[in-house]
């Protein structure tokens, strides 16, 4: 369960989250948010950012290229299956740092999947064992994404369907 607040002294956002019945806050070092339209190309931009933030805070360490790959991917797939390229749809990604973890969330105005049903070594193997076989051996994004990140997660806020990328780090 993760619950939101904003600190009332300094307006420093602090996440407060129920891990195995202890109470844990955690400070996030950086928060922002980025937008896209929906065509193929715009994604760029937010690789272009990843990297930029990677600049003021050296905690990415070496999961700079992974979490570049994995963002990247998920915008693709936001852009192309959630919003079908319809330029006048912005596809965002909202991040968020803290001195252990980047928490990426790439939202689309998509219905999604059923997530709920969602199980990653099906998807894993039916991917691995079915795509090499086609022509066109595309949909290989969930597998690389699943393949680089620390966790995965699916879900809906306020109407948009969400990836929820996590990577964590050494201190």
């Amino acid at each position: 369960m993760y619950l939101r607040r904003w600190g009332s002294k300094n307006r420093q956002c602090v996440q407060e989250r129920m891990k195995e019945g202890v109470k844990m806050s955690e400070k996030w070092l950086i928060g922002t948010e980025w937008s896209i339209p929906s065509e193929f190309g715009r994604e760029k931009r937010i690789s272009a950012n990843i990297a930029k933030l990677s600049g003021t805070s050296s905690l990415f360490g070496d999961r700079l290229d992974d979490m570049i790959t994995t963002v990247t991917e998920a915008c693709l797939n936001a852009l192309e299956h959630g919003n079908k390229l319809d330029g006048r749809l912005q596809v965002r990604v909202r991040v968020q740092v803290s001195d252990s973890r980047t928490v990426y969330r790439i939202f689309d105005c998509g219905s999604g999947f059923d997530y709920a049903q969602w199980e990653e070594k099906r998807l894993a193997a039916m991917v691995a064992g079915n795509k090499l076989q086609e022509d066109n051996p595309r949909g290989w994004g969930l597998k690389l994404i699943l393949s680089l990140a620390d966790r995965v997660r699916f879900g809906s806020e306020a109407g948009a369907f969400y990836t929820e990328i996590e990577f964590g780090y050494d201190k």
